[in-house]
């Protein structure tokens, strides 16, 4: 059975993905500094190490205590390398706990990948690292830079640059719940009042335009990538969107047309490192070499989104249109 290593795997993205290598035969170790008990289900998690990336002892220590109880050596095959930190705004504040918990951290994962034997790592990278404008964004690109060199080392990578993940699982199972909220859908669902961060940058309705991406399709492409990274031996780039952009206003009037609710709208300051336009231009890669065209469009995202919400009680627009 292929072993999968899924560190921030009991995040919102890892958790879609725990379930689509569950469903492709995957025996699943999550890593994560969450506790176990922050588990949104256990039933995809075959085994769980809790520590942080930034100690590299600490890991090890957490790996030899694991083992005490299993006679089997522990191993894995791939590395879907998820955790990190990822607010923008937030790495503008701090940006040296984002350099040491994305870049060391990275680099602690390859050291691992090293002392284990491990060759392929799928990396969770971002739009924002093409031509980085953040803190985060720089962070994202300094690692893509290490994996490139860790390939000298015969360590491959297949680098998914995601644009802005959304939506909930389609079985209800696993949804978005950040604490605080800063994305922009959830942020919608569950706030009566909604902010807009910045009206005057150069698009069509002065608010920032984005791409998005069901975070289903997300976890789906990530099996992808891991099957190219078993049959090519090489490494690549691959952007994962829609290929459309849509503005804030624009994704605003689709949550009330989902929702049959209109919002109140105020209007903030823009958000420090935010750029106002990131569109995926190349979905081709993908599509030709991973065999990945996202499934669900924007309509599709918010309202899979809002039927989770729904059933966590957490909208305070919950009544129309939606059963338990």
């Amino acid at each position: 059975m292929k072993k999968a290593l899924v560190t921030g795997g009991a995040g919102y993205i890892g958790h879609h993905l725990q379930k689509e290598l569950k469903k492709n035969g995957y025996y699943v170790i999550v890593m994560d500094r969450k506790h176990p008990s922050q588990l949104m289900a256990t039933k995809y998690c075959d085994e769980y190490i809790h520590t942080d990336i930034r100690n590299y002892d600490h890991i090890l220590d957490e790996i030899e205590y694991g083992k005490m109880f299993d006679d089997d050596k522990f191993s894995f095959d791939i590395v879907f390398h998820l955790a990190g930190s990822i607010e923008v705004g937030e790495s503008e504040e701090m940006p040296t706990y984002y350099y040491e918990n994305n870049v060391s951290g990275t680099i602690n994962i390859l050291r691992l990948m090293k002392d284990y034997d491990c060759d392929k790592i799928v990396f969770s990278s971002s739009c924002a690292a093409e031509n980085p404008e953040s803190v985060y964004g720089q962070t994202k690109r300094m690692c893509e830079t290490i994996l490139a060199d860790a390939n000298k080392e015969g360590i491959n990578s297949a680098i998914l640059r995601y644009f802005n993940v959304a939506g909930a699982d389609p079985d209800g199972e696993f949804g978005e719940n950040h604490q605080p909220e800063t994305h922009l859908i959830p942020r919608i669902l569950t706030l009566p009042d909604f902010t807009v961060y910045g009206n005057d940058f150069p698009t069509p309705d002065g608010t920032c335009i984005r791409d998005y991406i069901h975070v289903s399709d997300l976890a789906d492409a990530h099996v992808k990538a891991a099957e190219f990274l078993n049959e090519s031996k090489t490494s690549s780039i691959f952007n994962l969107g829609s290929g459309t952009g849509y503005s804030v206003l624009d994704v605003i009037a689709m949550v009330e047309e989902v929702t049959d609710t209109d919002f109140k709208i105020k209007y903030s300051n823009r958000r420090a490192g935010d750029p106002a336009k990131l569109v995926c231009e190349d979905v081709e890669h993908s599509e030709k070499i991973l065999k990945f065209k996202p499934k669900y469009g924007l309509k599709e995202i918010i309202a899979s989104a809002y039927q989770w919400e729904v059933k966590q009680r957490r909208t305070p627009n919950a009544t129309v249109g939606v059963s338990d």
